[in-house]
């Protein structure tokens, strides 16, 4: 696994394509990216990259078999720039097939533009239509309101919440754990096996599939 296919789309006015990432692109990581404490701020990580250590990161992609990659480029003409990465970690295949999804854009000047909610279309498409997997989970720390609008929009639920599980801007702030589920069948009533769903697993089941319909009318797989 490790870098995920090529998937191309569309957000406003905007070229965006999600590609493997390439070493000469780490630098990208470092500044203007991971280095900033404001892209930082709601994930695990106090330290500041430099260019070696996403190297390392890099490099250690390259052979992890349970994690599939896309780096999210802005295409201007013959122009790529790497403005964030998506990924599906912890991938189990199992009796139940499912992974745990993540995504950062590092600049902060595309954010609130709608890539990081086509993103996550793209990438729960591709998760559910061509992997068949049946859950995809994800956790948001509070205060993430970007992210956490993100992922609502992008079919997923909150499950249950981690309380005190981090501590940024003086205080601890609580983790919202999320799901999204395949809500095509036989994934749908496998999941359940006779347990009846919720109205909000009814609704989130509508949105999702409302989802996978934009992402086969809106992305290409080259």
């Amino acid at each position: 696994m490790s870098f995920g296919s090529i998937m191309r789309f569309v957000v406003g006015s905007l070229s965006i394509e999600l590609a493997p990432l390439t070493k000469e692109s780490m630098a990208e990581f470092v500044n203007p990216g991971m280095q900033q404490f404001e892209v930082r701020k709601y994930t695990s990580s106090h330290n500041a990259p430099v260019l070696e250590d996403e190297i390392s990161y890099f490099d250690k992609l390259r052979g992890d078999k349970s994690t599939l990659v896309w780096g999210i480029w802005l295409i201007e003409g013959d122009k790529r720039t790497l403005i964030g990465i998506s990924s599906l970690d912890d991938i189990k295949i199992g009796h139940i097939h499912q992974a745990t999804s993540g995504s950062i854009i590092f600049r902060k000047e595309y954010w609130g533009k709608g890539i990081a909610s086509a993103a996550h279309k793209a990438r729960t498409w591709y998760a559910f239509q061509h992997m068949g997997l049946y859950r995809i989970m994800s956790a948001v720390i509070q205060g993430n309101g970007g992210s956490l609008k993100a992922l609502s929009r992008s079919g997923y639920t909150k499950v249950y919440t981690e309380r005190n599980e981090k501590f940024i801007d003086g205080k601890l702030r609580h983790l919202d754990c999320l799901e999204c589920l395949n809500p095509n069948e036989p994934f749908w009533t496998q999941w359940w096996h006779g347990d009846r769903p919720t109205k909000v697993n009814l609704a989130a089941q509508t949105a999702t599939l409302e989802i996978l319909a934009w992402a086969e009318q809106n992305v290409e797989l080259p």
